[in-house]
């Protein structure tokens, strides 16, 4: 009887996998949607990922693919701290949606990743200057400068964080009013 507890515990979980995935294959795109945010309300990061994939793979013209691609970029950088998926969703969604409303914060995302994530400064320094080519004039221009400027260089090292240096206003440890 013991060697039959496993099994019947593998059985019933991989019956609720298959379930599931079935709930899930005949469900809308705004099911999906409504899904996956959900899950990402209730922490299911893992789960919220693997239903917007299912978005994305099943209504590749969709309504919401680029919000399920931009929602996937920020899941599997910030909580499921995989940069190289997040950097893939982020690509896919330039591709797929040229002229998406996210596409400068999608340039800026892969760049951020790769210089402070993934440690690849080639490619950091590629996507932030086509972001400057692309949107010399967005809001993020700034901080794609600041971040070419420093690029590879600890931030305990820069001189912007020493007291007397004006380049970016007062950043004396003292200015934040937190004091030492």
């Amino acid at each position: 009887m013991k060697s039959l507890v496993p099994l019947l515990v593998t059985a019933s979980l991989l019956m609720g996998f298959i379930i599931s995935c079935s709930k899930t294959s005949k469900m809308t795109e705004e099911q999906l949607l409504g899904l996956a945010k959900a899950q990402e309300s209730k922490e299911q990061f893992k789960e919220a990922a693997k239903t917007y994939e299912a978005l994305v793979k099943r209504y590749p013209q969709g309504k919401h693919g680029e919000e399920a691609l931009y929602r996937l970029g920020l899941i599997y950088a910030n909580n499921l701290h995989d940069y190289e998926k997040a950097v893939g969703a982020y690509k896919r969604l330039i591709e797929k949606y040229p002229n998406s409303p996210r596409l400068a914060q999608a340039y800026f995302m892969i760049g951020y990743h790769y210089a402070n994530d993934i440690k690849d400064l080639d490619k950091a320094r590629e996507a932030y200057n086509t972001f400057l080519k692309k949107f010399p004039n967005h809001e993020l221009a700034a901080s794609v400068k600041f971040e070419l400027k420093y690029l590879g260089k600890d931030v305990t090292d820069l001189d912007i964080f020493q007291e007397g240096n004006t380049e970016s206003g007062d950043a004396s440890p003292t200015s934040s009013g937190g004091g030492r």
